[in-house]
């Protein structure tokens, strides 16, 4: 059931397939420890609802189930209660953009690390 559209630009047209996919699957390289993906930041920026493989990063600045979900070896039992739970779904996906448009804006990250850096 599921058709590929093509390629869509990622500036103009990704943030809309964001907001009205209604789940958004982030699947990080187990090469990659830590960290937040800038994608996840995306997704949740542009008000869509992100499922993510569990990193504990995400923990330090979001609340897992609220702002965002993720799994571990349930992905597809999660990805079947988010599409028949579509109130919470969308509750969660709002709560996500609202935290970074909040909290996590490029002048906020940009003064973090010119604070990091400068002694």
């Amino acid at each position: 059931g599921i058709k590929n559209m093509g390629e869509v630009h990622y500036m103009y047209e990704m943030p809309l397939v964001f907001k009205y996919s209604k789940i958004n699957l982030n699947i990080t390289l187990r090469s990659i420890r830590n960290g937040i993906p800038l994608r996840a930041i995306d997704i949740m920026g542009a008000g869509g609802f992100l499922l993510t493989n569990y990193q504990s990063n995400f923990a330090m600045h979001f609340v897992d189930g609220e702002d965002f979900v993720s799994y571990r070896e349930d992905m597809l039992e999660k990805i079947k209660y988010y599409l028949v739970h579509e109130d919470e779904r969308k509750a969660i996906a709002e709560n996500g953009c609202k935290k970074v448009r909040e909290e996590h804006t490029y002048t906020q990250r940009l003064s973090e690390i010119v604070g990091t850096v400068q002694p």
